[in-house]
C-alpha cells in the first residue's frame, strides 16, 4: 500500500536537506581545496629533500676516499691478525679501485688509490715488524 504525503510535509523535507547543504558555506570548500594544494605542495618538497639527500650520498658512497678507507681498514684488520711469520697479498688492481700504493709508518697503513695525493692512514696494532714489498701486479705484507 502506497502512502501519499501532504504537500506541507514534502516541502519541509526538502527545505531541511537544502539547509543541510547551506550549512556547508562556500568558504569550507575553498579551505578543502587550499589544503590539499598545501599537502601536494609539502609532498613535492619532502620529495625533493629526499631526492637530493640521495644524489648527494650516492656520490660520497663512491667516492675514491671511502674506496681508499675501505683498503686501509682490511689492511689493519689483515696485520691486527696476523702472526708472526705470516705474510700476504693484496692485487694492485682490486675491486675498490686501483691501489698505487701501500705503506706502513708510525703504526699506520696508508694506500693511495686512483691517483689520490693524501692519506691521513689507518692504525694498526701489531707487536711484530710489518714491512711492505711492491711487485708487479701486487702488494705482499710481511709480518715479522
Amino acid at each position: 500500500m502506497i502512502q501519499y504525503q501532504h504537500k506541507s510535509k514534502m516541502k519541509s523535507k526538502k527545505e531541511k536537506v537544502n539547509q543541510r547543504f547551506s550549512s556547508f558555506p562556500q568558504m569550507n570548500l575553498r579551505k578543502r581545496g587550499e589544503l590539499m594544494h598545501e599537502i601536494i605542495i609539502h609532498l613535492i618538497l619532502i620529495g625533493l629533500i629526499f631526492a637530493l639527500f640521495f644524489y648527494v650520498t650516492a656520490g660520497r658512497v663512491n667516492s675514491k676516499e671511502v674506496k681508499q678507507q675501505v683498503i686501509e681498514k682490511e689492511l689493519a684488520l689483515l696485520i691486527d691478525s696476523a702472526e708472526k711469520g705470516m705474510s700476504f697479498s693484496v692485487n694492485k688492481l682490486n675491486m675498490n679501485g686501483e691501489i698505487k700504493s701501500i705503506e706502513i709508518k708510525n703504526g699506520k697503513v696508508l694506500a693511495l688509490v686512483d691517483n689520490q695525493k693524501f692519506s691521513k692512514g689507518y692504525d694498526y696494532f701489531s707487536k711484530y715488524s710489518v714491512s711492505v714489498d711492491e711487485r708487479e701486479d701486487r702488494f705482499i705484507v710481511n709480518v715479522r
